[in-house]
């Protein structure tokens, strides 16, 4: 993709993030973005059919930068170092996934993220567990429900633990099921 398409798009994304913190979505309009951000008008529309599209497209944008950090290990087991490397990263992007997983979310990122964490566990589960009561949904959804639950916990409260703590605390929490888990 050319450069100045993907500077233009990521202007508009992070004026439309600015715009999202400062006034909420409802308030947001496409002259606004485009007044922001000192473009024309059609420039967004160029770019994005309206502000949902341009939600739905930040939303997938920052699923898929949560999960390219979490994709640098090939390692698929259940560790503290993998834990503790989602918890840094968010960490670090603080401001953009407290918004996202917010009502200005509207939901869509919190379902996402649900369902890309969800497939990881399910696939987890069918390649490692001998124990066959663990290759159900219901494992699936306690699993997914639960760290999504502690992560969504850890943002909205402005990270009342350090990244160390949580990390801690959920190993803590997920060994009884762990013990399950064998690598082959």
């Amino acid at each position: 993709m050319d450069r100045r398409i993907q500077k233009t798009r990521q202007l508009i994304m992070n004026t439309f993030i600015d715009l999202l913190a400062e006034k909420g979505f409802e308030k947001i309009t496409i002259n606004g973005i485009a007044e922001r951000a000192d473009i024309n008008r059609g420039t967004v529309y160029l770019h994005y059919v309206d502000k949902f599209d341009l939600l739905d497209k930040c939303i997938e944008r920052y699923v898929e930068l949560l999960l390219n950090h979490c994709a640098n290990s090939t390692d698929t087991t259940l560790n503290a170092g993998a834990l503790q490397s989602i918890f840094e990263y968010l960490e670090e992007n603080f401001t953009i996934y407290k918004l996202l997983l917010s009502n200005e979310g509207f939901g869509f990122f919190r379902s996402r993220l649900y369902a890309i964490v969800s497939q990881t566990v399910t696939e987890v589960i069918g390649i490692k567990s001998e124990n066959s009561a663990f290759s159900n949904g219901v494992t699936t959804h306690f699993l997914t429900s639960g760290f999504i639950g502690v992560l969504e916990w850890w943002i909205n409260n402005s990270m009342p633990c350090n990244v160390q703590e949580i990390t801690e605390q959920l190993m803590f929490l997920l060994e009884p099921y762990t013990k399950h888990l064998v690598s082959r």
